[in-house]
């Protein structure tokens, strides 16, 4: 259990690094508030760290 939790939590984090620039720069186009977008995907990667432990990694976390 201890390493599932800290394998989803590393995947979290990889994901993070990997796709926030480009989640964020889409979120600023659609929505054209920076600071919104910013706040959506903070919130997204959040909830990704609680609920990625419990129901598992995405097959393709950046896959949107």
């Amino acid at each position: 259990m201890a390493r599932e939790l800290t394998d989803a939590r590393t995947a979290v984090e990889a994901a993070s690094a990997e796709e926030n620039a480009r989640i964020t720069a889409t979120l600023i186009r659609v929505t054209g508030d920076w600071s919104l977008a910013e706040d959506c995907v903070q919130d997204a990667f959040a909830k990704a760290f609680v609920d990625w432990p419990e129901h598992g990694v995405p097959r393709n976390p950046g896959l949107g």
